[in-house]
């Protein structure tokens, strides 16, 4: 992986402005409700994909968000598409967003679809009138107070970074990932598949690139191939990711 990524610029406006804006909205943890920062250490969650930058995490069951690099072929995060990585359920790796100002829209307006998984829009909009049926107060929870200070994060992410909603946003993660399954040339367990290198390289290449993506979804403890993949990597250039893959499966 190239460590001279460069950050997003709107991922480094919002870690400033969380700095100062926390204070006025105090209720909530975090304005952003994320814990926002790149992360390029080769240590993380056994399925957090060896070629992506987690920037993003929830604080819950390990949900996070990653940039993916896919081996490389993304030179700029700012073009990198928004996988969600989540450990504890059966779909560890999913593309949520086009890029990173695409996936705060998402997180801003439509947290819940940006956040878990759903086989179908009923499902999705069923989920939705569920929440606001639970939106009350308690004697330990202030719903108002916190609902107003959402209010006020989100006048704050509009006016500040023009921070949108996506029109139809169920069908825009939907159309997304059509439009990567055509954009890969071979299929993979964690359904993000091996992107087409411009230019070409060997089959065998992308098969094994595809096998690290199939240990990872398996969180495979096959110690003699996690150690040959990892050492095909290194003679790739690819460091970074071969440390990664040892130190999520192994270690």
């Amino acid at each position: 992986m190239n460590s001279n990524y460069k950050a997003p610029k709107l991922l480094q406006q919002l870690v400033e402005w969380e700095g100062y804006f926390a204070n006025e909205v105090a209720y909530l943890e975090k304005p952003s409700g994320l814990f926002l920062g790149l992360d390029y250490s080769q240590d993380g969650y056994f399925c957090t994909p060896v070629d992506s930058i987690p920037f993003a995490s929830t604080g819950g069951d390990g949900i996070h968000f990653a940039l993916l690099t896919d081996f490389g072929v993304v030179k700029d995060l700012e073009e990198a598409l928004v996988v969600r990585v989540s450990p504890m359920d059966n779909e560890r790796v999913r593309i949520v967003a086009k890029n990173i100002n695409d996936f705060f829209s998402l997180h801003f307006y439509n947290e819940s679809l940006a956040w878990n998984e759903f086989q179908n829009e009923d499902q999705y909009l069923s989920h939705l009138q569920e929440e606001q049926n639970r939106d009350s107060n308690s004697e330990w929870f202030d719903h108002d107070r916190w609902k107003f200070e959402k209010g006020r994060v989100l006048n704050e992410v509009k006016n500040r970074f023009n921070i949108l909603p996506i029109g139809k946003p169920f069908t825009y993660i939907n159309n997304l990932r059509i439009e990567r399954s055509f954009q890969v040339t071979v299929n993979t367990l964690d359904s993000v598949g091996i992107k087409q290198f411009m230019p070409a390289v060997s089959n065998e290449i992308i098969d094994m690139l595809a096998l690290v993506r199939h240990l990872q979804h398996t969180c495979s403890g096959d110690k003699t191939l996690i150690d040959r993949i990892a050492n095909d990597l290194r003679l790739l250039g690819y460091n970074h990711e071969a440390d990664s893959l040892v130190s999520r499966l192994l270690i």
